[in-house]
């Protein structure tokens, strides 16, 4: 069979046209912690005339040392998704800013196939996952990837992938060092899967969503109490509050091990971008018979809205006090306010902190501080570094969303997973508390689009915002870092980097913390450590605008980094 295959590391980006280069490794060694997974790719690329009618593969367990095993559960295969790329940021205006021009296909999507087709003259990556049990013991494993070929001609092509790992003699911790959120909106995974809101198979979708955040180390859920809370006024009396939709929610992600609340906004603009914020009316209470009140302007006015908003954070906080979780939660005022806009944003946070003393608010910001009036502020990640906001007395993290573009990093499918992975690199260099992204799931058209039409981000990345007359076009994958299955969330290349930029920064702050501690260890391994640490702040993320483009020189560093800590905190 005309058939060729090899491996490659995970930040590598395999396109149909890709072929076998010279020399290319045909066996996967990886390095990992307990409690880390490690990812590495095969590509198989398939002849012209040749036509593959079936593609499937089976993983062996990993056999290690004293006859200790990793069952084969803990190890995962995923066939690549082609998602059409139509075109690149409008801003990247050189080539060197994106891996290749569009219209074209990039790799993203995971499939939740098992066994595909894979039709001549095409490179087709296979995605491979390990993942080290808490409990593992350290040591080397050996095991391998079986891939099995059919061909439309009845032969069949059959090949073994020997798979390495070394287990380093450390635990990474079970929550997160960074905060970090992707923003969900429920009412589009309702929308996009014909399911009525809150019901039993709309809760079954967000059980999903829950383990695959929390698989993937995020720790905080965009919670809005205007959609989980029915205030309920009868008129006389004091109101009621409905929490069984709320407690469910929590009780979900809190169990998957998504345990920060993160308010949803309470106010937004009143008109353009530059209009100021006033409390949003999208929501309203019930009556004593179950009806909606019309909250408009016309129909109420804005003191009595605004009791109603008290009202029901008040009522959330002290739930949330009961629940023994107030202290897990955060509360954002209003989107990403401008200067333009800053002096109403202002108002309206601190008629939020008087309502909830002692909760920590939260927002994107975009241009301008607001210290004083926000204690978590988030600007984009290439507006992190100025003098004044690193002396912040505020917690700071950063964002990204369909900016920063140019040569700042950021998540985009045409861009290299390098610089996907490296934000995260830089907020352990600059000392970021967290990180947020608004599209986990955004499978939906984008507001400026003329024409509600459906659409699927298996074959339009933009949100079909690329037809908006009025905005500017969101980049390719800015809505959404996961796919819709049938029966699955499917994970996406971008989304399985995130999950390892987050497993780099708990190894970084455990290499930290080692060469702090008393003096036990040998003195050459806290030389090398501290030496790490450096080069990773003055070579590989030292500014957004300047950060290493180097896979090998990443990956090598990070191997170096995990055998620091093996040798200076061992079995820790």
């Amino acid at each position: 069979m005309d058939i060729s295959w090899w491996t490659t590391d995970s930040l590598q980006k395999l396109f149909p046209e890709t072929q076998k280069p010279a020399g290319a490794s045909t066996g996967i060694e990886l390095w990992a912690a307990r409690n880390e997974t490690e990812d590495a790719q095969v590509g198989i690329a398939v002849g012209e005339k040749q036509r593959i009618s079936g593609a499937s593969f089976a993983f062996s367990d990993l056999k290690g040392p004293r006859n200790h095993t990793i069952p084969k559960r803990f190890l995962r295969g995923y066939w690549q998704w082609f998602v059409y790329v139509h075109a690149n940021p409008p801003k990247n205006t050189d080539p060197a800013t994106y891996l290749r021009g569009a219209p074209a296909f990039f790799p993203d999507a995971f499939l939740e196939e098992e066994k595909i087709a894979i039709r001549g003259r095409t490179t087709q990556p296979l995605w491979v996952c390990v993942r080290v049990p808490a409990d593992a013991a350290p040591g080397t494993y050996t095991g391998r990837l079986s891939v099995r070929l059919e061909g439309r001609d009845g032969r069949a092509h059959a090949f073994h992938v020997p798979i390495v790992l070394h287990v380093w003699p450390f635990t990474l911790p079970q929550r997160p060092s960074l905060h970090h959120t992707e923003w969900l909106m429920p009412e589009v995974v309702a929308g996009y899967y014909h399911v009525e809101p809150w019901s039993e198979r709309h809760w079954s979708w967000m059980a999903r969503i829950a383990a695959d955040m929390a698989r993937h180390r995020q720790d905080m859920i965009l919670t809005r109490f205007t959609e989980l809370v029915d205030v309920i006024d009868r008129g006389k009396g004091p109101l009621a509050f409905d929490f069984t939709r709320l407690d469910r929610w929590l009780d979900l992600f809190e169990a998957a091990g998504v345990e920060w609340i993160e308010g949803g906004h309470v106010a937004r603009r009143t008109g353009n971008w530059e209009s100021p914020f006033a409390f949003q009316r999208n929501w309203a209470p019930l009556d004593a018979f179950g009806k909606r009140l019309d909250t408009s302007p016309e129909a109420m006015s804005d003191a009595r809205f605004r009791r109603y908003v008290e009202a029901l954070l008040k009522a959330v906080h002290a739930h949330l006090r009961k629940r023994g979780a107030a202290a897990r939660y955060v509360q954002h005022v209003a989107d990403e306010p401008i200067p333009a806009n800053r002096d109403s944003w202002c108002r309206v946070a601190d008629t939020v902190r008087k309502w909830l003393p002692g909760v920590r608010r939260i927002d994107a910001i975009v241009g301008d501080e607001l210290r004083g009036h926000c204690e978590i502020q988030v600007p984009q990640i290439q507006h992190v570094t100025g003098p004044s906001r690193l002396r912040s007395p505020e917690e700071l993290w950063c964002y990204t969303c369909l900016a920063p573009q140019g040569i700042y990093p950021n998540r985009f499918l045409d861009y290299a997973s390098i610089r996907n992975r490296i934000i995260f690199w830089l907020c352990w260099t600059l000392k970021l508390k967290g990180f947020l992204h608004w599209g986990y799931a955004y499978w939906s058209t984008w507001g400026g689009v003329p024409v509600r039409i459906p659409i699927s981000p298996w074959t339009d990345a933009t949100g079909a915002s690329l037809y908006c007359a009025d905005t500017q076009p969101l980049p390719a994958g800015d809505p959404h870092i996961v796919y819709p299955g049938r029966h699955s969330i499917c994970s996406s290349i971008r989304w399985e980097v995130v999950r390892k930029g987050m497993e780099d920064v708990e190894l970084l702050v455990l290499l930290e913390k080692a060469v702090r501690r008393p003096k036990r260890a040998r003195p050459a391994a806290r030389g090398k450590g501290r030496d790490l640490l450096a080069f990773v702040k003055d070579r590989i993320a030292p500014t957004p605008a300047a950060h290493t483009h180097d896979d090998a020189l990443l990956l090598r560093i990070r191997r170096e980094i995990g055998d620091t800590v093996a040798r200076l905190c061992p079995e820790g």
